[in-house]
């Protein structure tokens, strides 16, 4: 399986390409970053998350590899992603040793680079190997798709996103291959492809089980197969998840409510102090019921002013995992200036901001027209090239995997305050499909969508590189 990664002579061009330009993409984070991320912290997770800033964007890998907590993140969206990044702290700590600076930054900057080389390595091989496409337009639509504001992000900032990315394109890949030569994915193909995916980030572990559903059709629920490649890794992940929640999330869950439950007290404490000193004449159990009002008071007011915040929305429940929900936020704008919007081209009001640190309303509209030409002139290229791929299993094996994800973002509204980080977990649906109309057109009109996906992939490398370099130019000012 690890042949896979070998370098084919065509590819060299793409792939030296595609080398320089996303190590310079990391260079210039490292470079943005380096003088205060490259410090020691006793609490670095607090550091790295109140200084690293761009878009939505977590920096919590850093504070892993500088003292590796896995108690950063929420262990069962991301259940493996500290077990994968443990020697990766190890040798972080023997660099802390040798040179006297944090080196996280520049590990994370590795990392980031080899998984964006190889996600445009394995599209590449898509259009090259599966959909069955020219050179000239495989080497288009990737260029294409990393044009894309938030793939172009993705490829630079130190979070899972870039990480996942690469295991779901690898998947296509032998998905795809597999469907060729009409062949099945094995058992142990299909654990490795879900650990290494839904260990990084659990939703997508579902993807894996739809590739292996979509290559071995009915073959899929033999007892045999579905025991060892669906039963076994999905307990095998709930229960590594589970340990590292016991072991290292809850104590200091625990440490952090009794540090909540004496700030609580000392609150308390505070409020009866001053009810007393305004109120003399009282009996300490009246000063008691004055004070107890008092604090509904202030929690009444705090519950009002989260709740008219424009940038939360109501979820559908309150308790679980559906507290991440969102039953209010208006689905058609976030579709026109979010999932086709901000993922694709930036705004350039709010520009990279988060929506929790800044100022950025959930949504920003576009300060002139044609940008919303440009994203329907895209959507239109994605669903004429639907329609020319049809026929294709490949096809609706990956559509399958972008109609899972809508359900989660615009029909439960899991994170669609920010839809846009999440851009590199679905968006290669849209060259994979205009790859399929590009198969399915001959001459002039063939000529006429190269030259259209060409302006259009010049057009958002000019317009998007340039913001994001103007937004790091100032953060360095």
């Amino acid at each position: 399986m690890l042949k896979i990664f070998k370098i084919k002579k065509e590819e060299c061009w793409l792939a030296l390409t595609a080398l320089l330009v996303i190590a310079a993409l990391n260079i210039l984070v490292v470079i943005e970053y380096y003088p205060v991320l490259s410090q020691f912290s006793d609490d670095y997770h607090a550091l790295a998350r109140d200084t690293f800033h761009i878009s939505g964007f977590d920096a919590w890998t850093y504070s892993i590899l500088s003292k590796w907590h896995v108690w950063e993140f929420n262990i069962y969206r991301h259940p493996l992603l500290a077990v994968f990044l443990l020697i990766p702290a190890i040798i972080n700590q023997g660099l802390m040793a040798i040179t006297g600076i944090n080196c996280a930054i520049f590990i994370m900057a590795v990392f980031e680079t080899f998984f964006g080389f190889y996600s445009a390595i394995f599209l590449y091989r898509i259009f090259r190997e599966v959909i069955g496409i020219s050179r000239t337009d495989s080497n288009l639509l990737t260029l294409f798709f990393f044009s894309f504001a938030f793939i172009i992000l993705t490829v630079m900032v130190p979070d899972h996103f870039n990480m996942s990315m690469c295991m779901l394109l690898i998947c296509l890949y032998i998905a795809g291959r597999k469907m060729d030569r009409e062949r099945l994915m094995t058992a142990w193909q299909t654990v490795l492809l879900f650990l290494f995916t839904a260990g990084v980030s659990l939703n997508n572990g579902i993807k894996i089980f739809l590739a292996a559903l979509f290559t071995n059709g009915k073959k899929f629920f033999c007892p045999r197969f579905f025991l060892l490649a669906v039963i076994f890794p999905s307990i095998l992940v709930f229960g590594i998840a589970s340990f590292e929640f016991h072991i290292w999330s809850e104590p200091l869950q625990k440490q952090a409510q009794e540090v909540v439950k004496k700030q609580d007290q000392f609150l308390r404490d505070s409020i009866f102090q001053a009810v007393a000193k305004q109120n003399p004449q009282m009996d300490s159990a009246a000063l008691q019921q004055k004070t107890i009002r008092v604090i509904k008071q202030f929690a009444y007011e705090k519950y009002v002013r989260n709740h008219a915040n424009p940038k939360i929305g109501s979820p559908l429940s309150k308790t679980g995992f559906m507290a991440w929900t969102d039953a209010s936020t208006d689905r058609w704008r976030s579709i026109v200036e979010n999932l086709f919007g901000e993922s694709l081209q930036l705004h350039k009001s709010n520009l990279l901001q988060d929506i929790i640190k800044d100022t950025r309303p959930m949504i920003v509209s576009y300060d002139k027209d044609y940008h919303y030409w440009i994203e329907a002139l895209i959507v239109v290229l994605f669903a004429a090239g639907v329609f020319f791929a049809r026929r294709s299993r490949f096809f609706w094996l990956a559509f399958s995997w972008f109609a899972f994800d809508m359900v989660i973002f615009l029909v439960l509204g899991f994170g669609i305050n920010e839809l846009y980080i999440m851009t590199s977990q679905w968006a290669f649906i849209i060259p994979i499909a205009i790859g399929f109309l590009l198969k399915g057109t001959q001459r002039w009109l063939h000529v006429l969508l190269q030259g259209i996906i060409g302006a259009l992939a010049l057009y958002l490398i000019t317009y998007n590189g340039g913001l994001i370099l103007h937004f790091l130019s100032i953060g360095r000012c």
